[in-house]
């Protein structure tokens, strides 16, 4: 539901977006052309890359986007994995690649006993923003302030609100003490339109702001693929600030299952259709496999039965049950193919760098995935097309239409 609810707010929004300008003074505000000259240029990257540098390189890819594990044990040291990780990133740093490093979400930070909603551990977690810029600088050529507020399996269990002082008393910490860092935060799914303008009063400490767009993917409402640009534009008017796209892809493999490939499904839970699991849907949901029914019990299990079964069946969580991209998901002239992956990104990556105030891209992703991670099945398309490379590391079509773009 809140994918459809949203492509239909950006249909009716965005074809506005090129004309709307809004009277916010008082910003402090990098220019898009210091930004990128900051980064080194347009920054070309992206999300869950590879360790294979020549085949990195020869994408023309100068960006990594890492999230970084919390960095203190149970105990106050410094971690183990952390310090792994600071390795590991320098390992690309050494063949010129570049980290732009993702901070922690707020679970890890609970999970460690630091709650943005105590008021006694806001400055424990302004504390450990201000050592991530310390203790990185020379490994971190920019900062992400967390990911995606506003989509529940990120955010939970805060509220947007509690996600906007999060992600702001960060910046706050870290705006003084950034050198040539880039410094930020991005919207993705719902929070485009639930986090955006709650970050106004923040939006001096920002260098930039990132936008997560996966039009056609996810929905099946949004059609012509020139609305990634016409939501840049709102994003760019509302914030006056630099734009990274910093997750923009397209699924590689996916097509609608039908009516009786839908059936059979049902049955293997027990189950003959979904009327029937509308008569009974908790125990639908503890039929479901482990990945799905955990985060599902996780966020929603204090809904309603009836709140349960739209949520599973009217929103994405139905493409997982069913394995599919529903009927009428893509853009016009983009098909769910390899082919059709790489014609998204012939077409996207040249407009986005001539966009003035666009100052870099992250492809989502670099290889295909064994299995859905929302999921867990190995045969639900949702999350396991993305890559530029197949799950054995070969070029997909769309590695050669990413080369020839970021040249």
């Amino acid at each position: 539901m809140l994918n459809s609810i949203l492509g239909f707010l950006l249909a009716l929004i965005v074809p506005f977006a090129n004309i709307i300008t809004f009277p916010f003074t008082g910003f402090v505000s990098i220019s898009s052309y210091q930004a990128q000259q900051q980064a080194g240029g347009f920054i070309k990257g992206i999300c869950h890359q590879t360790d294979d540098y020549d085949t990195l390189l020869g994408a023309n890819i100068n960006y990594i986007r890492e999230d970084v594990p919390f960095p203190f044990d149970e105990n106050g040291n410094i971690s183990y994995f952390y310090n792994l990780w600071k390795q590991e990133m320098q390992g690309y740093i050494d063949k010129g690649i570049n980290v732009f490093v993702v901070t922690p979400y707020p679970k890890e930070y609970i999970a460690m006993g630091m709650d943005i909603r105590n008021e006694e551990d806001i400055e424990k977690i302004r504390a450990v923003a201000e050592f991530f810029v310390k203790d990185l600088r020379g490994i971190a050529s920019a900062y992400q302030i967390t990911n995606e507020m506003g989509v529940d399996r990120f955010t939970s269990p805060l509220t947007i609100d509690e996600a906007a002082l999060f992600i702001g008393e960060q910046l706050k910490a870290m705006a003084p003490l950034v050198e040539d860092e880039l410094l930020g935060y991005n919207l993705g799914g719902p929070g485009f339109y639930t986090l955006s303008f709650k970050m106004l009063k923040y939006n001096k400490y920002c260098d930039y702001i990132g936008c997560d767009l996966y039009l056609g993917s996810f929905e099946n409402v949004i059609k012509n693929i020139d609305t990634f640009f016409s939501v840049l534009n709102l994003v760019r008017a509302i914030t006056q600030k630099p734009i990274i796209m910093t997750e923009f892809g397209y699924i590689g493999y996916g097509e609608p299952k039908t009516e009786e490939e839908k059936k059979e499904i049902l049955r293997s839970y027990g189950f003959e259709s979904e009327e029937d699991v509308r008569k009974d849907v908790n125990t639908f949901i503890s039929r479901l496999p482990y990945d799905l029914r955990e985060e599902f019990e996780r966020l929603y299990s204090d809904r309603t039965d009836e709140e349960k079964f739209d949520l599973l069946f009217h929103d994405e969580y139905a493409n997982h049950i069913y394995r599919e991209l529903q009927e009428g998901t893509g853009l016009y002239g983009f098909p769910h193919t390899p082919e059709g992956q790489a014609e998204f990104y012939a077409y996207m990556i040249p407009r986005l760098r001539a966009l003035p105030w666009c100052i870099g891209a992250f492809i989502y992703m670099w290889h295909d995935s064994e299995h859905c991670y929302v999921c867990g099945q190995t045969d639900c398309p949702v999350e396991t097309g993305w890559g530029i490379v197949d799950g054995q590391g070969n070029p997909k079509p769309a590695y050669y239409a990413v080369q020839k773009a970021f040249e």
